[in-house]
């Protein structure tokens, strides 16, 4: 398997480490942002442009590929990374929290009886796997954990997820009893299915359990007993907020590995969470929200500029304020948005609904948090980290 995790350096006041990912298709610093790739695309960017805004690695939707082009078309290429013209690192979930949250029948459409009929929507979860519709065409589906490693063996990923079912935040005591238990079924399967198909990519086991010490702590000597390459901690519990990430994460803290990298699924996209997560062992993670407040016009600023935790250090680039403002979004950033179009203009593209406006907000957005990772990783090098998180966060 051509895949490792070496740590370099490592903070002497918290979990923050500095580390390399050695894959395939390359190298990948950590700690490291994975923007999202949902249907082998980050929206509005090309490759090209999320290789100027310091990408190293970016996560494809195995629940979405999988029924859009579908598996077949993009075995053809070779894999979703020469499918979407990207030949650094890839990652991709499992599908386990589309079919788990994702789709509750939010498309209405008739059937030949025309009556009304729900698209996407998961009929039934059971130990076997989740049965679903498409939320396409409406046809029938059904995920297993062995049916998810294939599906992400033919996506061709570097780094893979086993199949689980996140807990819920409303479940039941019940329901979150079974969910869990099923997930650690749902994981051994997947790694039983990774080993018989002899596969070369790295798969990351997922620890469940929310904020619950002793689900989080069981799910994790679980996997560690496995042998998994790498773990996922994962749940509506991450990357909701700061504090309660920092509460999930600290319920397995003392416990998490050196030699295994920590990917966590869908961490908190601004400063707030990515510190905390960062000061808590955690290597890599992806987040959908940086690109998705960027289409809205929600853009990162940096303390420079006047971000501090009270405005989330965002801007709101919509605002009329900003009609005539010859700055760029940053007086500090270097990306490709802050050093050739002002505030004026890119408010001007985004309320005539231009495209390109989509693409400078989300080429800034995506720069900002990468720029943000090399000056984690330069802080842990040189034990500042603490330093640099309270100079962001006072």
């Amino acid at each position: 398997m051509k895949f490792s995790f070496e740590v370099f350096k490592k903070d002497s006041k918290s979990l923050a480490r500095v580390g390399i990912i050695d894959t395939a298709h390359g190298k990948i610093d950590t700690p490291a942002f994975s923007p999202v790739a949902t249907k082998g695309t980050v929206k509005a960017l090309s490759p090209n442009d999320l290789k100027e805004a310091g990408c190293q690695v970016v996560l494809g939707n195995t629940y979405h590929l999988y029924l859009q082009p579908g598996v077949e078309v993009i075995k053809k290429f070779g894999g979703l990374g020469a499918f979407m013209g990207w030949n650094g690192p890839t990652i991709t979930d499992s599908g386990g929290y589309q079919v788990s949250f994702l789709w509750n029948g939010n498309k209405d459409d008739r059937n030949k009886d025309n009556k009304k009929q729900s698209y996407g929507k998961v009929t039934k979860i059971t130990d076997r796997g989740a049965f679903f519709s498409s939320y396409i065409d409406g046809s029938k589906h059904l995920i297993t954990p062995e049916k998810s490693i294939e599906i992400q063996h033919i996506l061709g990923a570097d780094m893979i997820m086993a199949f689980d079912q996140p807990l819920g935040s409303d479940f039941l005591q019940e329901e979150k009893k079974e969910a869990f238990g099923r997930t650690l079924k749902w994981e051994e399967r997947s790694f039983v299915e990774w080993k018989r198909l002899g596969s070369t990519q790295a798969l990351f086991g997922i620890i469940q359990g929310e904020t619950d010490r002793t689900l989080r702590r069981e799910s994790l000597k679980f996997l560690l007993g496995l042998g998994f390459p790498g773990l996922a901690i994962g749940g509506e519990s991450i990357g909701s907020d700061p504090k309660i990430t920092a509460k999930a994460l600290d319920t397995v803290a003392d416990l998490l590995p050196e030699d295994k990298p920590l990917h966590a699924l869908g961490l908190g996209g601004g400063p707030e969470g990515i510190f905390t997560g960062i000061e808590r062992g955690v290597d890599i993670f992806d987040n959908s929200s940086v690109t998705r407040m960027a289409r809205t016009g929600l853009t990162f600023i940096y303390p420079e500029d006047g971000g501090k935790p009270s405005n989330k250090f965002r801007l709101d680039i919509n605002k009329s304020k900003f009609r005539e403002d010859k700055s760029p979004i940053s007086k500090i950033c270097n990306c490709f948005s802050c050093q050739n179009f002002s505030r004026a203009y890119i408010r001007h593209l985004l309320v005539a609904n231009e495209v390109l406006g989509l693409r400078l907000t989300s080429i800034h957005n995506v720069a900002y948090i990468n720029n943000l990772m090399a000056l984690i990783r330069d802080a842990i090098y040189n034990n500042d980290f603490n330093q640099l998180k309270h100079s962001w966060l006072k």
